[in-house]
């Protein structure tokens, strides 16, 4: 009786800490994981940028870095031109602490676009120089909110942090000080096969197609009619600095930026606001609020798509700028276009994702990337 008492304990302890948990998966969704785990906010990138260092030195590609931050590797092909760009942000939405109240309760100001509602009564993370401190959004008790207080929503200046700290000394004594990074705290998961479920999707999923696309092409054999510049830029949440920097030490001919789509197919989204559904394909955007797509570049991305039998979405809309708009910008402009894994819940602590708009994006792109010679880019760079 017992020892079947203590197993009965022992299952309540371990069975909790495996929900939302994935299996040992594949090496793509293995590497997901690890991506959207990591740490990362707009101008804190590290964490993510060794990840993706480790993972092109294991693939053969030599690395360096620009002035912000930004990796840019490198993939010979059968001729120096044309300069294709493939970019992918590592930063995500985050916030930086300001600063720390008598009490112990810091104060923070977010980083990247967040809805105030999704800053309360979740669990963050605060990486101090003494290690990563565990934090609370707090929020008011029903049993003390007014009638008023009920239906509205916390504003973002009101929203603070609970570090379990009795005074902000006991606070700075556990490492915090302004400045200091803080992440959502949010594990990454499968809520039914091939759904994905995990913080920082934007964009960590177009880092994995950046990676996926590379390892394609190393396998297949043979040189592409090109060469190709992998690159993880930062802060692109904050105003696509990253991208404007890197885009000038790659000087791309052309330039396809790898990113979370707008997914607006659940209760309450709007076809108005966006057209992206999971499981329907990857996502060529041609309308976002900073560009407009190159229309030869999205014909030759819909020609490739239809040759292959390979389903894809389109998305006009007016919310959100990626790095494409930095790419199409570049001296006195070049063909670009922003790719996109449909995404649900962008900028908030879990985002969903279906692996196989993923597999079909990355299917995609190989193909694409094996056409674009000095022929293919100089007439998709023609009006």
């Amino acid at each position: 009786m017992k020892i079947t008492l203590v197993i009965f304990c022992l299952t309540l302890l371990v069975e909790p800490a495996l929900i939302g948990q994935t299996a040992q998966g594949d090496r793509v969704s293995r590497l997901l994981e690890e991506l959207s785990n990591a740490s990362g906010p707009s101008g804190f990138e590290g964490p993510v940028r060794e990840i993706i260092v480790r993972e092109l030195h294991a693939l053969g590609i030599e690395t360096s870095t620009d002035g912000l931050g930004s990796v840019i590797g490198v993939l010979a092909g059968s001729s120096e031109r044309p300069r294709i760009m493939l970019a992918a942000h590592m930063d995500e939405v985050g916030a930086i602490v300001r600063y720390v109240t008598p009490e112990g309760m810091v104060k923070f100001q977010p980083v990247g676009g967040w809805l105030d509602q999704a800053l309360v009564d979740q669990r963050w993370i605060i990486m101090t120089n003494k290690g990563p401190v565990l934090a609370l959004s707090g929020l008011r008790s029903v049993h003390l909110a007014t009638s008023e207080e009920r239906t509205r929503v916390t504003p973002r200046d009101e929203v603070f942090l609970d570090v379990g700290a009795r005074s902000k000394e006991e606070a700075e004594a556990m490492g915090i000080r302004p400045g200091d990074s803080i992440v959502p705290s949010s594990s990454f998961g499968e809520l039914v096969h091939g759904r994905y479920v995990g913080k920082a999707m934007d964009d960590r999923v177009g880092c994995v197609m950046l990676l996926e696309t590379l390892r394609r092409l190393k396998v297949q054999g043979t040189k592409t009619p090109n060469t190709i510049y992998f690159v993880g830029t930062v802060q692109e949440e904050v105003g696509l600095r990253g991208a404007h920097t890197a885009v000038e030490a790659v000087k791309p001919d052309l330039g396809i930026s790898l990113e979370a789509g707008i997914a607006a197919d659940h209760p309450g989204g709007r076809p108005d606001s966006a057209q992206e559904k999971l499981g329907a394909g990857p996502v060529l955007y041609l309308a976002d609020a900073a560009m407009l797509v190159n229309l030869n570049l999205r014909d030759f991305f819909e020609r490739v798509a239809a040759q292959n039998s390979i389903p894809v979405q389109t998305e006009v809309t007016m919310g959100g700028a990626e790095d494409s708009a930095e790419l199409q910008r570049f001296g006195v402009g070049r063909p670009a276009i922003n790719f996109a894994v449909a995404t649900r819940y962008l900028h908030a602590h879990n985002s969903e994702i279906d692996r196989s708009d993923l597999d079909r994006a990355v299917d995609l792109l190989v193909k694409a990337l094996n056409l674009l010679d000095t022929q293919a880019v100089a007439d998709i760079s023609r009006f």
